[in-house]
């Protein structure tokens, strides 16, 4: 099945790449990797390095903003330099529909959710109580709309325009909605 996606994507020139936005405990990492799985191709998860570069500056990643903008924007040049060169290939994070927005090989999809469903994953995740997590979650949407505003002069990263498919994915499972994903690749490369 995802032989024959590869094929009918390059046999029609449609996309070769996927962009992967959304907000925090939006759900986009595991679409992601579930996509990742179905289609065979390679994952890279952009947060993984900014949370990186949070911890070597002893910063939460709810900080983030304190990172200096020089390497912020270097991240962000090195995600659109790989963007523009690798096929095959899902960007997972905040920005990577912003970033792809004029490659047109590359389909964008934006994920978002309810506030409480966001801070559910969240405390899941991170093995605290709703109220702490949604605190954590707000302060993460405000310290990247700060940091967006702050090196792009927008504070709304995840604007549809940006977007080919936009998923609320508050309600559908991960798996409904990467099919929902590879079905809109089908229809789009005419399979």
């Amino acid at each position: 099945m995802a032989r024959g996606l590869y094929r009918m994507i390059d046999k029609y020139g449609e996309f070769s790449s996927l962009a992967v936005s959304g907000q925090c405990c939006a759900g986009k990492s595991t679409l992601c990797r579930i996509l990742s799985k179905k289609l065979k191709w390679k994952h890279v998860d952009v947060g993984s390095e900014f949370r990186k570069i949070a911890k070597l500056q002893g910063l939460r990643i709810e900080e983030f903003g304190s990172i200096p903008d020089e390497i912020l924007r270097n991240i962000d040049d090195q995600i659109c330099h790989g963007i523009e060169t690798k096929e095959y290939t899902i960007w997972d994070g905040r920005l990577t529909c912003y970033l792809a927005r004029d490659k047109t090989m590359v389909f964008k999809v934006y994920c978002t959710a309810n506030l409480d469903i966001r801070a559910n994953r969240a405390a899941n995740r991170d093995n605290i109580s709703i109220e702490e997590a949604k605190k954590n979650v707000l302060a993460r949407d405000a310290e990247e709309a700060r940091v967006f505003k702050r090196l792009y002069g927008f504070s709304d990263p995840y604007d549809p325009k940006w977007a080919n498919l936009y998923l609320d994915t508050s309600s559908d499972s991960p798996e409904e909605l990467a099919n929902i994903v590879i079905q809109m690749l089908r229809t789009l490369a005419g399979y």
